[in-house]
C-alpha cells in the first residue's frame, strides 16, 4: 500500500477539489503511476483533518474523470498514466450535493468509544458492524411531517426559553404516552427528561451515588456504564451471569460482602448477549435489591423492539428502580431525548443532577420528539425497525447460523463466538483487513474475574443501512471464519 499523502497547502477552492488537484499533479509528475493504491478514505480523511464526505467526493471525481477506479473490498487505484489526466473546474456544489456530503461526513465524528470498541481503523471498504446504531430509513420525512404541524411562532417561542424544573407539562405528558406504549405506566410528575439515554444514566448515578460508591452490573454489559461512572468517582464491578442474565445468588453475595449502592441492569435484549431475563428472575433481583437497600437502574433502550415486553423491573419495585429509556434507538439518534421514571420522593435530587450536568434537555428537540409521539410518527419508526430487524436477523442466520451466534429475531445485534482457529484479536484483525469492523468481546467485560471462557464479537445490524453492504459484510465474516480450522487459544 502506498504511503503517498496529498499536499493541500496553497491550494484554493473546495477541499475535495484540492485533493483531486493534488492527486492529478502527482500523477502528472509520475509520483503516482497506474495501479498505485490510494489511501483508504477514512485514513486519508483523518490524516488531512477533513470529513469522510470530502474524501469520498474527491475519489468520486477521480473516478468520473477516469483518473482512478474503485474496487469493492480492495480500495481505489490510479488508472490514468501521466500526461493523460483531464483537469476539470470545480463546480459550485448543489444543495443535494451538500446534503450528500453532510450525510457521508457523519461517520467521521470523533467518538470516545472508538478505542474502547476497537474501531479506530477501518478497511477501505468501511463496512460498519461495530456500532449499535438503529435503522433510520424514512425518519427524515416523518420528522418533517411532525415539524410542519408545530411550525408556529408561538410554539418556537415557548420552547426557546430556559425551562423550569423537569420540563414542560405537554412534554412530560408525551413522555408518559411513550412509556405507556412500552408497558410502563407513570405519572408525568414522576418523569424527568434528559438529553439522551446516556445522559439519563449519568443523572441517575449523580442523584443516587457518591464518589467511592460501588456500582454492580452484569459481567458483560454496556461499556458506557464504566465511561459514565469513572468521572464521578464510582467503581464498577461485574457479577456472574448465565443465559438468563444476572444470577440472583451472585447479586446477593455481592450485596452481603461489598454493599453496592446501585445495580445497573439491562434485562431486555441485553447488550451484548441479547438475553431476556425471565419475570421470575426479575422478581428475585428486585427482592434482593430491596432487602439490602440497593437502587436499580433499569436500562430499557432495546425493549421497544419486542412489541410485547416482559414486565419491567420498575413495575415490580418502583420505589427503588430508576427506569431509563430513550428515543435515540427507537426513533432517531438525532432526537437526543431520554426519559427517566424517578422513584417517589427523589425528584429533587434528580433535577439537581440534571441542572448541574446538562442543565436541561433541548426544549426544541423535545418538542419535535413529543409531536412525533403524539402524531404517531414515533410508532411508525418503531414498527419499521421491528420489521427490518427481523429481516436482517434472517440474513444473519442464513450467512452465519453455522457459527452459532447468540441472538434474538428482534435484536439489533448478535453475540457470536470467535470461530475455531482464531484468538479474538486475530479474528477482528482479519475482518478489518477485509474492511469489516465488529466489536471485540473484551469491550463488554466489566470484571476480569468473569471473562467468558471463549472469545466473542458483537455484530451490529443497524449501522449499515444499505442491505447490500450489510449482506456483503456478513458474507465476508463467513468467508474469514472458514479460513482456519484449528482450535482457538486463550480469550483476549
Amino acid at each position: 500500500m502506498t504511503i503517498w499523502m496529498p499536499e493541500l497547502r496553497g491550494r484554493s477552492g473546495p477541499k475535495y477539489q484540492a485533493i483531486v488537484d493534488a492527486i492529478a499533479d502527482a500523477v502528472a509528475q509520475g509520483d503516482l503511476t497506474p495501479g498505485t493504491k490510494l489511501p483508504p478514505q477514512r485514513n486519508l480523511a483523518y490524516d488531512l483533518g477533513v470529513t469522510l464526505g470530502t474524501v469520498t467526493r474527491a475519489y468520486q471525481e477521480l473516478e468520473r474523470s477516469g483518473m482512478a477506479r474503485g474496487e469493492v473490498g480492495r480500495g481505489t487505484f490510479i488508472t490514468a498514466p501521466a500526461g493523460r489526466v483531464e483537469r476539470t473546474a470545480a463546480p459550485t456544489p448543489s444543495l443535494s450535493e451538500n446534503i450528500d456530503a453532510l450525510r457521508s461526513s457523519v461517520d467521521m465524528v470523533p467518538s470516545p468509544y472508538n478505542s474502547l470498541y476497537g474501531t479506530d481503523f477501518m478497511g477501505s471498504e468501511g463496512l460498519e458492524l461495530a456500532s449499535n446504531y438503529p435503522l433510520t430509513q424514512g425518519v427524515g420525512a416523518l420528522t418533517q411531517r411532525a415539524v410542519e404541524r408545530i411550525n408556529h411562532e408561538a410554539v418556537w417561542d415557548a420552547v426557546s426559553r430556559y425551562q423550569a424544573h423537569n420540563g414542560l407539562r405537554p412534554h412530560l405528558e408525551a413522555g408518559a404516552q411513550w412509556l405507556s406504549g412500552l408497558g410502563v405506566e407513570s405519572k408525568p410528575s414522576d418523569i424527568l427528561i434528559a438529553p439522551g439515554g446516556q445522559a439519563a444514566t449519568q443523572i441517575a448515578l449523580m442523584a443516587l451515588a457518591q464518589p467511592g460508591d460501588l456500582i454492580v452490573a452484569e459481567a458483560l454489559s454496556w461499556p458506557g456504564i464504566t465511561v459514565t461512572a469513572a468521572p464521578l468517582g464510582l467503581r464498577v464491578e461485574g457479577l456472574a451471569m448465565d443465559e438468563d442474565g444476572l444470577i440472583p445468588d451472585a447479586f446477593e453475595q455481592a450485596c452481603r460482602d461489598r454493599a453496592p449502592r446501585l445495580l445497573y441492569l439491562l434485562p431486555t435484549l441485553q447488550n451484548p448477549t441479547t438475553s431476556i431475563m425471565p419475570e421470575t428472575r426479575r422478581r428475585q433481583i428486585a427482592e434482593i435489591a430491596r432487602k439490602y437497600g440497593v437502587f436499580i437502574i433499569e436500562d430499557d433502550v432495546y425493549g421497544f423492539l419486542l412489541g410485547q415486553v416482559p414486565t419491567p423491573v420498575h413495575c415490580l419495585a418502583p420505589d427503588i428502580t430508576v427506569y431509563v429509556t430513550s428515543l435515540s434507538k427507537a426513533v432517531s439518534p438525532g432526537l437526543r431525548v431520554g426519559y427517566l421514571i424517578v422513584p417517589h420522593g427523589r425528584m429533587a435530587s434528580f433535577v439537581g443532577a440534571l441542572r448541574s450536568s446538562t442543565l436541561m434537555a433541548s426544549p426544541i428537540t423535545v418538542e419535535i420528539a413529543s409531536e412525533m409521539i403524539r402524531g404517531g410518527e414515533a410508532d411508525e419508526m418503531m414498527d419499521m425497525q421491528r420489521r427490518e430487524v427481523e429481516s436482517r436477523q434472517q440474513e444473519l442466520m442464513r450467512r452465519l447460523g453455522h457459527l452459532n451466534p447468540r441472538t434474538h429475531p428482534r435484536s439489533l445485534h448478535a453475540w457470536m463466538p470467535v470461530p475455531a482457529g482464531f484468538t479474538g484479536p486475530e479474528f477482528r484483525t482479519r475482518l478489518l483487513e477485509r474492511g469489516v469492523s465488529v466489536t471485540p468481546g473484551k469491550a463488554f467485560v466489566m470484571d476480569d474475574r468473569h471473562r467468558p471462557d471463549h472469545p466473542h464479537v458483537r455484530i451490529c445490524l443497524g449501522a449499515e443501512h444499505d442491505r447490500q453492504r450489510l449482506d456483503r459484510a456478513l458474507a465476508i465474516i463467513a468467508e474469514v471464519a472458514t479460513a482456519n480450522s484449528a482450535q482457538p487459544t486463550t480469550y483476549i
